[in-house]
């Protein structure tokens, strides 16, 4: 075989490589964040299952108080809707799959089970908050032997309202991926307070992950004493507050990138999702703060307990912190689209200061009112 022969054999052989290798990435990052869609959907089933069996155990024991009884069967009864809707996210999340081969002719379908996709999870995240109450409730009249049921339907719930945001987030980046999603830059300093506040609520779900584990390595140690464990609980159920929030924050940016794009079209929405993004990050402070008993009580355990209390404490303080500079960061970013409004403040209390003098005028009037004084005292 000469060498032309094997030339033309090697250049086919690269074309081919190269042509099997584009198609696959072509339609890569949409696939993935669609199969992140379908493992979140059967997250929500299995989550489910767990609020279901671990709901029972109050709902069923005839021994407990009839209000608290009724609590646990309210949630109960909400497993069956969640493993629903996850079942249902599942099912339209199957079918963009197969939609998302073709994004170009399947364009309108797609956007369709994206829509339903969102509005399930939305269903869930209102369907969860909706018995918040209930978990309360659960939580603080469960006797101590049921207090083990009450935390996991706590935990379980909590990750259920966690998984459709994780939804919700995945079903944009699909949107995003496949070029259906305008992207919206802003620019100048709006742009870059904005950039600051989607950085500190990405980190401040980094460290509600943080906050998470290392406390698990407390709460669920059966060597340490309970009050131990009871603090260190505690504090890990507060990640999940920390985490929803963020979440909440992150998804607020987004509705709030296009309105900013307009500012003077959308002014009370803007401001009014600015507020939403400051009100959040405040619930941020609050839990935490609420829990500061129990971050520094923990620091008094010894090794290896202290290096966990240890990297808790820390990381509580730091989801402090950046949420503080978050809600600085949104009334920045007012001040920036809305500078005439800031400027209008001091200009008004000058104004009326001002009203009673008229510049320039002051001398003349009162040489003015002297010599007429002096004309009708000559007269009489």
């Amino acid at each position: 075989m000469n060498f032309n022969k094997i030339f033309g054999i090697a250049i086919i052989t690269l074309v081919l490589m190269v042509a099997s290798v584009f198609p696959a990435s072509a339609h890569g990052d949409e696939n993935m964040a669609i199969n992140e869609v379908i493992e979140h959907a059967e997250e929500l089933v299995e989550i489910s299952v767990t609020i279901h069996d671990q709901t029972e155990f109050i709902a069923d024991d005839e021994a407990l108080d009839d209000d608290l009884r009724a609590a646990g069967e309210s949630v109960h009864l909400s497993s069956h809707e969640i493993e629903q809707i996850g079942e249902h996210i599942k099912e339209r999340a199957d079918e963009l799959k197969v939609l998302a081969a073709d994004s170009e002719a399947n364009e309108d379908e797609i956007m369709i089970a994206l829509g339903e996709i969102t509005e399930h999870a939305d269903e869930a995240i209102e369907l969860i908050d909706s018995k918040d109450a209930d978990i309360q409730k659960i939580l603080s009249d469960a006797p101590e032997s049921k207090q083990q049921y009450a935390t996991a339907i706590k935990e379980a719930v909590t990750e259920a309202g966690s998984i459709a945001n994780h939804i919700k987030s995945h079903a944009a980046e699909v949107e995003e991926d496949l070029g259906f999603a305008e992207a919206v830059v802003l620019e100048g300093d709006a742009g870059t307070y904005v950039t600051a506040m989607e950085e500190l609520a990405n980190e401040m779900v980094e460290l509600s992950h943080t906050i998470h584990d290392e406390t698990e390595y407390i709460a669920d140690d059966e060597a340490l004493d309970q009050q131990w464990r009871d603090y260190g609980e505690e504090v890990h159920l507060s990640s999940h507050t920390v985490e929803q929030a963020a979440e909440a924050i992150l998804e607020d940016i987004d509705e709030l990138k296009p309105l900013a794009a307009e500012p003077d079209a959308n002014e009370a929405a803007v401001k009014a999702k600015i507020g939403e993004i400051g009100e959040r990050a405040q619930e941020i402070m609050d839990e935490l703060m609420s829990h500061d008993e129990a971050v520094h009580a923990i620091l008094d355990l010894e090794e290896p307990y202290l290096t966990h209390a240890s990297a808790t404490h820390d990381t509580v303080h730091k989801a402090e912190y950046e949420a503080k500079q978050l809600q600085k960061k949104s009334e920045k970013l007012e001040d920036a689209l809305y500078p005439a409004a800031v400027a209008a403040e001091p200009s008004e209390i000058s104004t009326e200061a001002e009203g009673n003098s008229v510049p320039g005028f002051g001398f003349p009037i009162a040489i003015a009112g002297i010599l007429g004084a002096i004309c009708l005292f000559r007269r009489k």
